[in-house]
């Protein structure tokens, strides 16, 4: 069973609680502030004294305001985000494939939420037990098309003076479509995530055929624009008209890293100085153009490589996993080797019995002092 993320839920309550108390705070200094004029006009100079109490209670109040604001605040931020994290992890289960009752009291939007996604919640699980009924179709939940993936995973990555380089596959239950791998291009160490688009046998051969092309490219020394641009023209011209694979390439140097992405919607995660920020790039998916659009929409991005900072490459399942952000940032200062056994280690340990559904992939990159 998924844990409560007890920190966003803090985060939420906190938000609310500074937003509304120092609102509050804000209106009390006005109302002090329209007080206190009134009093030095209304009171004679002669009752100096009470004038200066007067001024000290005006002062007091906002503040007496602003602190009882900001605790209805937490009290209604805190409520707010249990809803909406109980909401979550009901949808973090269902994405396990688990049968679960999404939480939908109360007449508000939140309660409105919770029960839409209750409907999709039945309608997926029917869905479910109707596939189990007839034989599932789905390719990717072949046993044999994973054991061809995971043949084909490095036991290691290349390694680059000063990174630590590591990669990892979580498998789910329902997976084969996700590859990764890395080489060495002059000095300069290309690592790739790749992953089909679909769940049917074609998908299947279009990332394995993305994989072999980009991998077999890189090795003879193609730079990651050229690398994309052959394994786009292989797929394009080999599989049928709107089968395509999704490509991420991080290229890795002394100089910096630069980011390609064809067709790919996980960003790169960027750790640095307690902060985690997404960096995009832009491509077409692999194989549904026969060149002059797919070189025209490849635009990397670059990232200026500093000590101590770390890049993950991940897929889409990844991203959906429970507390997955919160755990790259308490994990990041580790050591890479720690740091991917208490990642990965937390996500199956949060899939619980059932286990994954999906599967999980991290490529990670930290830049050593």
């Amino acid at each position: 069973m998924a844990k409560k993320s007890s920190k966003s839920s803090a985060k939420l309550a906190m938000t609310i609680a500074i937003s509304i108390g120092g609102a509050a705070l804000l209106a009390g200094f006005a109302g002090s502030l329209v007080v206190l004029l009134n009093l030095q006009g209304a009171i004679p100079d002669s009752a100096g004294e009470a004038l200066q109490k007067g001024k000290l209670a005006a002062l007091a109040v906002p503040f007496v305001i602003g602190i009882t604001g900001g605790i209805v605040g937490w009290m209604i931020g805190g409520r707010i985000s249990s809803r909406l994290t109980d909401i979550a992890l009901a949808v973090s289960k269902l994405g396990r494939g688990s049968e679960v009752k999404v939480p939908s009291t109360g007449d508000d939007e939140i309660g409105a939420l919770g029960r839409s996604l209750q409907y999709l919640a039945n309608d997926l699980t029917e869905l479910q037990k109707q596939g189990d009924k007839k034989g599932s179709s789905l390719a990717t939940q072949d046993p044999q098309v994973r054991q061809l993936r995971d043949k084909s995973l490095p036991q290691s990555l290349p390694e680059i003076a000063g990174h630590e380089i590591d990669g990892a596959l979580a498998s789910g239950s329902r997976g084969g479509l996700d590859y990764y791998g890395a080489a060495m291009v002059e000095d300069a160490l290309v690592a790739y995530l790749i992953s089909g688009e679909g769940q049917t046998a074609v998908s299947v051969v279009a990332a394995r055929m993305a994989r072999d092309e980009i991998q077999r490219a890189l090795t003879q020394g193609a730079a990651p624009r050229k690398a994309l641009s052959h394994a786009n023209r292989v797929l394009q011209q080999s599989l049928p008209v709107g089968v395509c694979a999704k490509a991420t390439l991080l290229q890795v140097s002394q100089s910096g890293a630069k980011l390609y992405q064809a067709g790919a919607r996980s960003p790169l995660l960027v750790c640095q100085r307690g902060e985690l920020r997404e960096v995009a790039a832009e491509g077409l998916a692999l194989g549904l153009d026969d060149g002059p659009v797919f070189e025209k929409s490849l635009r990397p991005q670059e990232i200026a490589m500093t000590a101590g900072m770390r890049l993950l490459l991940v897929n889409e399942a990844a991203l959906r996993t429970q507390a997955f952000r919160e755990r790259v940032l308490e994990h990041t200062a580790r050591h890479t080797a720690m740091f991917m056994n208490m990642v990965l280690g937390g996500i199956e340990e949060d899939a619980g019995s059932d286990g994954l559904r999906e599967d999980v992939v991290v490529l990670t990159c930290k830049r050593n002092a």
